[in-house]
C-alpha cells in the first residue's frame, strides 16, 4: 500500500514494499509478546469469536492473535507485496489474509465478532469510510479495537524528537483522541472508552540510525543534510551519556467501542 500525505515540510510517502523489513520490525517475538495479550484482553477476544485484522500487512499479529486465543482471525490489507510476503511465511488455512480496501471491505455485514484496526487509521485517505465499513462488518454486539499514537507521543519518539521536521510531520499525520472519538461515534459505536499503553522499547543505536537513513531516503525527502547530520549528532550524544541501555518509552492509545 502506498499512502502519500502532506505535511508543512513536504510529503511523506509511506511505501511499504520491504516487507520482510517491516516484519521483522513491527512484528519481532519481543513485540508480538508484549502486544498479543493486550490486543486479547481490551478486545476480549476468545475461542471461536470470528475476528478481522484490519491492515494486517503481513499478518503477525493476525496469526500471534488466532494462535493466542483460538480465534478464527482473518487479515485484510491492500497491499499485494505484503500479504504475499506474509502468505509465504504463515499456513493459510489458519491465517487467511485477504486482499482489500477497508472503505470497501470484501466481506458480508455481520461477519464478524471482533475488528482490530492497529496503526492503521492514520493511514487511509478516509477513516471515516474505513470506520463505517468496519461497523457494517461488525455483528450487533460486536466490539472494535483501535490502536493508535498521538500527535503529542509520535514527536517524542526515538528518532523523531532530534528531528524536528521529522517530529512535526508524524504529529500532524496522527489523529487526536478527541477526533478518532468523534469518528468512531458518528460511525454508529457506542461506548468510546480509551486505554494509554507504555512500550519501553531497548533500542540499538546502530539499528536506530539504519533505520532513519532508511526511513529518509522512503518517507521522508524534506530532511535536508544539516537537519540529518544536525539530529545524528544530537542522537549520539544523548546515547553516549547514558550508562545504561538505550530505553525509548513510547506511548500508545487504545480506543474500544461497541456496536449497539
Amino acid at each position: 500500500m502506498t499512502v502519500h500525505e502532506t505535511s508543512a515540510h513536504g510529503p511523506v510517502v509511506r511505501d511499504r514494499y520491504r516487507p520482510a523489513e517491516f516484519e521483522a520490525e513491527r512484528y519481532s517475538p519481543e513485540n508480538l509478546t508484549f502486544w498479543t495479550p493486550i490486543v486479547v484482553r481490551l478486545g476480549r477476544i476468545r475461542h471461536h469469536d470470528e475476528v478481522l485484522d484490519l491492515g494486517c500487512a503481513t499478518g503477525g499479529l493476525t496469526a500471534a492473535v488466532a494462535g493466542a486465543t483460538g480465534a478464527y482471525v482473518v487479515g485484510c490489507d491492500r497491499s499485494i507485496a505484503l500479504l504475499k510476503y506474509g502468505r509465504r511465511l504463515r499456513d493459510r488455512a489458519s491465517t487467511p489474509l485477504v486482499r482489500g480496501d477497508g472503505a470497501r471491505l470484501p466481506f458480508g455485514a455481520g461477519s464478524f465478532d471482533h475488528v482490530i484496526a492497529s496503526l492503521v487509521l492514520h493511514q487511509v485517505r478516509d477513516s471515516q469510510e474505513v470506520l463505517i465499513e468496519a461497523g457494517r462488518a461488525l455483528r450487533s454486539g460486536g466490539r472494535l479495537l483501535v490502536r493508535t499514537v498521538t500527535p503529542e507521543a509520535a514527536r517524542q519518539w526515538v528518532p523523531h524528537r532530534f528531528f524536528p521536521s521529522i517530529a512535526h510531520a508524524q504529529a500532524k499525520r496522527m489523529p487526536s483522541i478527541n477526533d478518532l472519538t468523534d469518528r468512531i461515534t458518528r460511525a454508529g459505536f457506542g461506548n468510546v472508552a480509551t486505554e494509554t499503553v507504555v512500550h519501553a522499547k531497548r533500542l540499538q543505536p546502530e539499528e536506530v540510525e539504519r533505520s532513519l537513513r532508511r526511513d529518509v531516503a522512503d518517507r521522508y525527502p524534506f530532511v535536508d543534510d544539516d537537519e540529518l547530520d544536525r539530529g545524528l549528532r544530537c542522537m549520539r550524544v544523548d546515547w553516549a551519556a547514558r550508562r545504561d541501555a538505550w530505553i525509548d518509552e513510547r506511548r500508545f492509545s487504545f480506543l474500544i467501542a461497541g456496536k449497539p
